[in-house]
């Protein structure tokens, strides 16, 4: 099949040849060359190279003959063959612009990046050269000069096929990994049809994929998906539909009650009468990134953002800007779970191939400029749909080697340090009445210990949320509902010898006589009973609590491991429970309706083996009187 990119390159880019020409052309070779141009024009490549050939032969100084033969081989991809017939005349007078322009070209898809600049810096000297091709000239010396110096210094990179489970003869791409690593969706095309598969993580790599089933995919064209946190919303690109409002739109499905329902266009103000492609949607559920020719960018297609509000309303797109939009094509947009990297497909950005995998962050301005992510990562072929996994250490991408099963297969990798995204971990909570295990809408706060600040909120809707949580920080980590106590947790990242995901059941007690909670995040100093700062905000949650519920009384105890002397262990846990107890008055709750009791060692909720469960023991607790 002929790629469409190379026939709109022809139609586009390369103007008719002159009727005069500089030398005198027998009548035959003439009428051979004009019947070879008579079977371009109707894409049969094949009969004019034969027609061109035989021009050639009855003149064999025919320039204009061996320009054409060069761009008829150049669209059947045999690039040795149209550089030879190139380059055999490149030093004749009457040799054009437009063969110039064209050499370049194919130098470049050749990975000669030496030859490329040269011919593209030759056809830019040029007084007949045409607007559109010197723009991609230009972008031929940026390219040819940036791969020059990217193989002089290339980046680790060691590509594993992720196997026959995954890819087949036919072809797949647009990788999307769900931000818990834990199913693997892509595009394959089978018989010039586009569907979605699925694939879930195991211990030994992915399972082998299957298909959506057919309520996603039809005997039209599916791809390029995009999923929430949990996997219960898509996104992908459907083109051609008949309730589509452009050429491409945007249409989303839902995960109930584990069947996929009917797909839906996403709508204004996201779709419109324009091409729109390639989403992306965010860890947070709060924005969806894609890709458009609407108007209003900067080039050929660029890379929006629309955002959802609490009334499930999407925002007008916001065009991400001339740091990571370019005057060409810039598409395939993932936004990894930190939601502040972007990893996205250019061929406007200086680059190796027809379009190379960068990367943007986002920052308090906008986005930083685009950074290529190098070679071999990226090379002269088109590369393209990479997705990383929440680490920031496997990226998977699809790309079309010797070693693979057929066409474009999907590869992983690892990605080399410098381009990795901010170092996270995540929290998954199913959040349940503890009594009768109903799922809770509850809402979810986050607190950096060190800062006071709150970074994360939200709510728990049907019960679940995800949220990605940034390294290197001390969290307190509360869930609340009204006529429940909370759930208290302290997510020490700063102190952790390894990033976890934290996937948690959360039974939330209800306000009765005997329900109690731990407060995971009042700290004291070792061996002593002064409150530490940090536990300020957790008893700001115990006031709240109690002045919403003004009939309870409440029991503060502290509890300790089992070092040290049992009396003085007893001792301290009292002061200690103390301690907070004297905090509550200070914050205006009546003394009359707090315990403060000291247990000691005596009741510990897990053994007292290892320094982690020593750890657990020693805590505070509040129970409802």
């Amino acid at each position: 099949m002929i790629n469409k990119g190379l026939l709109i390159l022809s139609c586009c880019l390369f103007f008719v040849l002159a009727n005069s020409f500089a030398q005198q052309v027998p009548e035959k070779a003439m009428a051979a060359y004009y019947k070879a141009k008579d079977f371009g024009s109707r894409t049969q490549w094949e009969e004019a190279i034969d027609a061109l050939n035989v021009a050639i032969r009855l003149y064999p100084k025919y320039t204009q003959a061996k320009e054409l033969l060069g761009e008829y081989q150049y669209l059947l991809r045999q690039n040795e063959a149209a550089i030879a017939t190139l380059e055999s005349c490149s030093g004749e007078p009457d040799f054009s612009a437009r063969a110039t322009f064209l050499l370049s070209e194919i130098y470049l898809k050749v990975r000669n990046s030496e030859k490329a600049k040269l011919y593209a810096d030759r056809y830019l000297s040029l007084k007949d050269k045409a607007p559109g091709a010197s723009r991609k000239a230009e972008q031929t010396v940026l390219n040819a000069s940036f791969s020059i110096e990217a193989k002089k210094n290339p980046v680790p990179f060691q590509p594993k096929n992720l196997g026959e489970g995954i890819n087949t003869k036919d072809l797949e791409y647009f990788p999307y990994l769900t931000p818990d690593g834990k199913l693997l969706a892509f595009t394959r095309l089978i018989n010039n049809q586009e569907d979605i598969f699925v694939a879930q993580k195991t211990d030994t790599g992915f399972s082998k994929a299957i298909s959506l089933g057919n309520i996603i995919n039809t005997y039209q064209n599916e791809g390029a998906e995009s999923m929430n946190a949990d996997a219960t919303i898509l996104f992908f690109t459907a083109c051609n539909r008949q309730d589509g409002l452009g050429s491409c739109d945007l249409y989303f499905s839902q995960k109930l009650n584990n069947r996929w329902t009917r797909p839906m266009g996403i709508g204004v103000p996201i779709n419109s009468g324009a091409w729109e492609a390639q989403p992306s949607f965010s860890s947070d559920g709060k924005s969806l990134y894609f890709s458009s020719n609407r108007s209003g960018g900067y080039g050929g297609k660029d890379i929006w953002v629309s955002y959802l509000d609490d009334q499930l309303r999407w925002s007008e797109p916001e065009n991400l800007g001339p740091n990571v939009n370019t005057l060409f094509d810039d598409q395939c947009p993932f936004i990894h779970a930190d939601n502040q990297t972007l990893y996205f497909t250019s061929n406007g950005w200086p680059g190796i191939g027809d379009g190379d995998v960068f990367i943007s962050r986002k920052v308090d301005t906008g986005w930083t400029k685009a950074e290529n992510l190098g070679y071999p990562i990226n090379t002269e072929n088109n590369d393209n749909g990479l997705t990383v996994s929440y680490d920031g250490k496997t990226a998977f991408l699809s790309s079309a080697r010797d070693s693979g099963f057929g066409g474009l297969d999907i590869y992983s990798f690892g990605l080399p340090k410098n381009i990795q995204p901010q170092l996270i971990t995540y929290i998954r909570a199913m959040v349940m009445d503890a009594s009768t295990k109903q799922l809770l809408n509850a809402s979810y706060t986050i607190v950096d210990l060190e800062t006071g600040r709150e970074v994360y909120k939200g709510v728990a809707l049907n019960g679940n949320f995800f949220l990605s949580i940034k390294a290197n920080r001390n969290y307190a980590f509360q869930i609340q509902k009204e006529k429940y106590l909370f759930y208290s947790q302290n997510i020490n990242l700063k102190e952790a010898s390894e990033l976890r995901p934290y996937e948690l059941n959360v039974l939330l007690e209800p306000i009765l006589s005997n329900s109690k909670v731990i407060l995971n995040n009042v700290f004291f100093d070792f061996d002593k009973s002064e409150l530490n700062s940090a536990s300020f905000m957790e008893l700001d949650k115990v006031v709240e609590l109690l002045q919403k519920n003004p009939a309870i009384r409440i029991e503060i105890s502290g509890h300790t491991d089992d070092k040290g002397d049992v009396k003085y262990n007893q001792a301290l846990s009292q002061k200690r429970a103390e301690s907070v107890v004297n905090y509550l008055v200070q914050k205006g709750v009546a003394k009359l309706r707090l315990i403060a009791k000291g247990y000691g060692e005596e009741q510990p909720i897990i053994s007292n083996d290892t320094e982690e469960h020593k750890a657990m023991n020693r805590r505070t607790e509040m129970k409802v009187l």
